[in-house]
């Protein structure tokens, strides 16, 4: 299980290398801007993925080789589930809008059985418990993002994962956007 002081520095990372890049950007002396480098992109768009929230994301990336990301969505039916995440992102390479980045990022998941008791009827002793055994994940990775038109980014990565319960496994994510210009 992840403690308070883990899960505080999983928030505080992607905030710090976010402000950090205002530095980035004035040591990288380049005479001809490239895309991240001309000005701050806003993007909107959904993401699928098991480490850093699934459903509805927003991302901003401000000048220079930094950027954050965040991700979440929730289904209601007879039990709702939910996800929320969290990605700071580090451009190593790019050309034009397409990019190949490193990132760290966590994730918190729920399938809707938080708040299990024999005493309202919502579990059964005996029975297998139905609750997520891991809903906190935290992990990095690198990623790949194509730019497939004037305003839309496909992105794939793969994440080296950390579930709370002590599990670590490489997963794919996936992400589509819209860039605002």
């Amino acid at each position: 299980m992840m403690n308070r002081l883990q899960i505080s520095l999983l928030l505080v990372l992607p905030l710090m290398l976010l402000l950090a890049s205002s530095v980035s950007y004035a040591q990288d002396g380049v005479g001809e801007k490239e895309y991240y480098m001309q000005k701050a992109h806003f993007g909107v768009g959904a993401q699928a993925g098991l480490m850093s929230g699934m459903g509805v994301g927003i991302r901003f990336h401000p000048l220079g080789r930094f950027g954050v990301q965040l991700a979440g969505g929730a289904i209601a039916g007879e039990k709702t589930t939910a996800s929320v995440g969290m990605e700071g992102q580090f451009d190593l390479d790019w050309r034009n809008r397409s990019r190949f980045f490193a990132f760290v990022g966590f994730g918190y998941y729920t399938n809707g059985e938080d708040e299990l008791t024999v005493a309202d009827g919502t579990w059964e002793a005996g029975k297998e418990d139905p609750r997520l055994t891991s809903p906190f994940r935290a992990g990095l990775g690198l990623g790949y993002e194509w730019d497939i038109s004037n305003t839309l980014i496909f992105t794939a990565n793969i994440a080296f994962t950390y579930f709370s319960e002590g599990t670590f496994l490489p997963l794919p994510q996936v992400g589509m956007y819209y860039m605002f210009d």
